[in-house]
């Protein structure tokens, strides 16, 4: 009875063990991916810091200026999120290491206290019988070998009780250690978040004196923003008439195809596999610059400055340093070279996808090309005046404006 019973415990001992080990490595997995988004996150801020250095030397604020404090609010307060998260997780994590603490050191002073009776009871055997006695007292051969087996089992049964507490010693010490550390953590964490809150704040203020500083510039702003959008609707008009223009003449080609819809190309066999896999990767494509940052986003939006005047955008617009070049997001063949109020814009297609790399000064692949992913396809355009390169990045399915953060790796 006494062996089934030690069977039962050194089980259920298990068995929380392995429980334990569970419970305890999900939050890990948590943390470990709100330390990779902080870490990838300080590493933008710090990227368009660069760049907010190089645009705030000029006296006179600029749009491109408030669009790069207005991008770092917003990873600031993701990161004071995902801050916010970790201490969470961390004080969960204190709570469960605690309680684990709690819970060995009660099993550990059940298990001395059993233990203990175990030594008292050996003690008194001894005392009343010798080891020997005890064998040759035996009635035969069978009582003595099945005494002796007992007595094998007995110590044997001591030796496991003594390995069971020195097991849940040692993980005892090692929770502790564990807690120490995670008290640690959560001071770091509250630091870091402090910190981070005071770079918000000062960052708001940032943004409020650039803010105040356009809105002395409104009357002027409001005629370069219409100048602007002029010519974005030049550019947008071109891209809308290249890829109609590039379906007619598809379906004209593929004369043995069914007819299909004028909207949409008629695709070769290599050109579906492209198409499929340039789908599968959506969320997953690279950026179609080394290093940037999102100064203006995807559809219609109010402009940051100019009171009741919203902008269209059919993509995204991307500032980054100067010099930068652009490169394609997947591989496909250049199929357009244009050029758009005296810059030049690159066409790439991926079977009945086509992404658009706008705002270029120089072009580095020819029209019929065969580029692969992140090839170099031209220098992004610096503007002296405003102090900045901005590309401009579309994605188009057949005639169907797409919105390139969907696609691109966030």
């Amino acid at each position: 009875m006494e062996m089934n019973g030690f069977a039962h415990k050194y089980i259920r001992f298990l068995a929380g063990m392995l429980l334990a080990a569970f419970v305890f490595s999900a939050p890990a997995q948590d943390r470990k991916t709100l330390e990779a988004n902080k870490k990838k996150l300080e590493q933008e801020i710090a990227q368009t810091n660069k760049q907010l250095d190089k645009t705030s030397k000029r006296k006179k604020a600029t749009v491109a200026e408030l669009q790069l404090v207005n991008s770092n609010i917003s990873k600031r307060q993701q990161l004071i999120r995902g801050l916010t998260q970790e201490v969470t997780l961390t004080e969960r994590e204190i709570g469960r290491l605690q309680s684990k603490i709690n819970r060995l050191g009660g099993d550990i002073e059940n298990l001395k206290k059993e233990y203990a009776k175990l030594i008292s009871m050996a003690r008194r055997h001894r005392n009343q019988y010798s080891l020997l006695m005890f064998l040759f007292s035996s009635n035969d051969f069978n009582q003595a070998w099945r005494r002796l087996r007992y007595l094998s089992q007995y110590d044997d049964y001591m030796r496991k009780q003594v390995a069971i507490i020195t097991e849940k010693q040692e993980v005892l010490a090692s929770s502790r250690k564990s807690l120490e550390t995670e008290r640690n953590n959560k001071q770091k964490l509250v630091v870091s978040q402090e910190k981070a809150k005071k770079e918000l704040e000062k960052e708001q203020r940032d943004k409020n004196k650039i803010v105040a500083q356009l809105k002395k510039q409104e009357s002027s702003l409001r005629t370069k923003l219409q100048g602007q959008q002029k010519k974005v609707r030049q550019l947008n008009d071109q891209i809308k008439k290249i890829i109609e223009a590039e379906i007619r003449a598809s379906q004209k080609k593929e004369t043995a195809a069914k007819p299909g819809s004028s909207t949409s190309y008629a695709l070769t066999p290599a050109e579906k596999a492209l198409s499929s896999n340039f789908e599968s990767n959506k969320g997953k494509l690279p950026w179609p610059l080394e290093r940037g940052t999102i100064s203006s986003r995807f559809g219609t939006h109010p402009h940051p400055v100019i009171s009741n005047l919203t902008v269209t955008n059919n993509g995204i617009d991307i500032l980054t340093e100067k010099g930068a070049s652009a490169r394609a997001v997947f591989k496909g063949e250049v199929c357009n070279i244009e050029s758009a109020y005296g810059l030049k814009f690159v066409m790439v297609r991926h079977g009945a996808y086509i992404t658009v790399y706008a705002n270029l000064d120089q072009v580095y692949v020819k029209k019929g090309q065969t580029v692969d992913t992140k090839q170099k396809i031209g220098r992004v355009y610096h503007d002296t005046e405003e102090n900045k390169s901005e590309l401009q990045f579309q994605i188009w399915k057949n005639t169907t404006k797409l919105n390139p953060e969907s696609w691109i790796v966030r």
